[in-house]
């Protein structure tokens, strides 16, 4: 046991750092979250000056004994842009008279292939359309 400046007695771990009986070990404790507060709201105006615009939200926390209660934040730490992996594409088959629905195939993002008279488009988009009854099997 050591003493802090302030006065407060302080356990040490192996002799390297001291660790505070006010801070809790959270990987041992049960908390209940009890509230959570945006930003602007009462109560998190404080924080969020200290945090700025990272901060996403304050929660209160009660530890299984209901007798401690701890005030945690939630910030954001990075961002990065993710692209989504093309879904599977599948081919319809429209007939030549359907001028109206080809534009809407083609206005969708579908791709007229003349070899094998065949629209190709997202199935997801197809199916969005109405088109899954015609959807036809793929010629290699």
């Amino acid at each position: 046991m050591t003493t802090s400046p302030k006065g407060f007695r302080m356990a040490t771990d192996d002799h390297r750092r001291a660790i505070s009986p006010r801070t809790p070990n959270m990987a041992d404790m049960e908390l209940r979250v009890i509230k959570t507060l945006a930003p602007k709201a009462r109560g998190a105006k404080s924080l969020a000056a200290k945090f700025g615009a990272p901060l996403i939200c304050v929660r209160h926390r009660l530890d299984r004994t209901g007798m401690r209660r701890l005030t945690t934040v939630e910030l954001v730490v990075s961002e990065t842009a993710i692209r989504r992996r093309p879904g599977p594409t599948v081919d319809i088959a429209l007939r030549p008279k359907e001028r109206e629905l080809q534009a809407r195939v083609k206005a969708a993002g579908g791709k007229w292939h003349p070899e094998q008279a065949v629209w190709s488009m997202r199935r997801s988009v197809a199916i969005a359309l109405g088109l899954k009854k015609r959807i036809v099997s793929r010629v290699p």
